[in-house]
């Protein structure tokens, strides 16, 4: 499982997407990431507000697991 809080430890991940990141982080799983893609067809909201009004993850891990993803995405766009 990544540890979500050391972002170091994501170097070798490519382009990712906030679902993709918590997954392997292990914060969430696949029957999860369903239930909010489904959610998402009829209400326009982030994905990761639908988590938290799920209770799936805390909002923590939502910040750090965006700060991952901002970083990640720095690195493509450079590579």
């Amino acid at each position: 499982m990544r540890n979500l809080y050391d972002i170091e430890d994501w170097t070798d991940v490519s382009c990712r997407r906030l679902g993709e990141i918590l997954i392997e982080a292990g914060k969430i799983n696949l029957f999860h990431l369903s239930m909010v893609l489904d959610i998402q067809r009829f209400q326009k909201m982030p994905m990761g507000e639908i988590f938290l009004a799920m209770k799936v993850i805390s909002k923590k891990d939502l910040n750090q697991a965006l700060l991952v993803q901002k970083s990640i995405q720095k690195r493509c766009k450079h590579a």
